[in-house]
């Protein structure tokens, strides 16, 4: 869980762009797993970890964690760069459910960290092409 606070420690509030604070915060975590490949692939396990003993345990070490990074994510946020006709908050809801799928789309072609870094390259180069996609819907 120390590796995902460096992550949420490391995010640029100076960025202002929602899109580009995804992308920096996703080099971030591709350079760690690059680093750190076990600790993901732990994460991971951990989450989908079906023990009744250790499960609650569990959601309390990881749960206030995501719940820090999602919040600081959005912090500092340039909401002014959203076209006037737009619902932001809903507008922000979609992009959440565009990430997560994304993530577990990308966590269910990997088996492990091990080898990310082809994948990870190819990856981020695929959230991009989502991202321009919502940029444009979203954005002024």
């Amino acid at each position: 869980m120390r590796i995902i606070e460096i992550v949420v420690e490391q995010i640029d509030l100076n960025e202002t762009d929602i899109f580009k604070r995804i992308e920096n915060i996703g080099m971030k975590k591709l350079g760690i797993q690059r680093k750190f490949p076990q600790v993901f692939d732990f994460l991971i396990s951990a989450k989908q970890e079906e023990s009744a003993e250790v499960r609650e345990i569990i959601k309390e070490k990881i749960d206030p964690v995501y719940d820090e990074s999602t919040k600081r994510m959005y912090e500092n946020i340039d909401y002014s760069m959203f076209r006037e006709d737009i619902d932001i908050g809903k507008a922000i809801e979609i992009l959440n459910w565009t990430m997560f799928g994304f993530g577990e789309k990308g966590l269910s072609q990997v088996d492990t960290f091990e080898n990310i870094s082809e994948f990870g390259e190819h990856y981020l180069k695929e959230w991009k092409s989502y991202s321009e996609i919502l940029k444009y819907s979203f954005y002024k």
